[in-house]
């Protein structure tokens, strides 16, 4: 269930223009992504005007966001849809998600030197995305927040029409990835639900 910063269930939100929705998501890994959601949760204490919803995995609950350990596939996949903004860790398959909810993602990469996750592969993923104009790249506070906030902007111009949501080649990477790791193979829909 998500919750509210204060405990209680998300309700519905008031009447009135439609409220700016930014979703964040750390994946289904067993690492924490502490930094993440820390400044995210930060980010959210200082635009109230914002709903903030972030799938937080084992990092600690959230002060100022609305939040929840996991969040089911089906849901999370509807938040993506529906939000202005998605932040995620830089997994292919979340990034794969977020794309064919027709949202560019701001991708922030789980970093092994924090204890993030095992090896580097998200940040050379990432980097590879943003090169290329598959995803916003942030790597710090600054960054995350230059990036939310130039979605937010201006949504129209970080729509993924959905002729080019699918990326085959992302995929393909998963898939080698998950080989070099000695994981696995998974089919495209195990893969989103695994977070992988």
């Amino acid at each position: 269930m998500i919750t509210q910063p204060d405990s209680s269930p998300a309700g519905p939100a008031a009447p009135g223009p439609p409220q700016p929705l930014v979703v964040v998501s750390v994946g289904t890994d067993h690492h924490r992504f502490d930094r993440l959601v820390g400044w995210m949760d930060g980010w959210a204490a200082r635009h109230p005007e914002v709903r903030v919803v972030i799938q937080r995995g084992g990092a600690p609950d959230t002060a100022h966001a609305e939040s929840a350990p996991l969040i089911p596939y089906d849901e999370l996949r509807d938040l993506f849809a529906r939000a202005t903004a998605v932040v995620s860790h830089g997994g292919p398959s979340t990034v794969m998600d977020v794309r064919c909810a027709g949202r560019l993602p701001v991708v922030v990469p789980r970093d092994p030197v924090h204890g993030e996750h095992v090896d580097g592969h998200q940040i050379r993923f990432s980097q590879h995305l943003s090169r290329h104009g598959l995803a916003t790249l942030a790597t710090t506070p600054d960054e995350l927040k230059a990036a939310v906030e130039a979605v937010l902007a201006d949504p129209d111009r970080f729509a993924v029409p959905a002729s080019l949501a699918e990326l085959p080649g992302v995929v393909a990477f998963g898939r080698a990835v998950d080989d070099l790791l000695g994981l696995p193979a998974l089919t495209i829909g195990e893969a989103r639900r695994s977070g992988r």
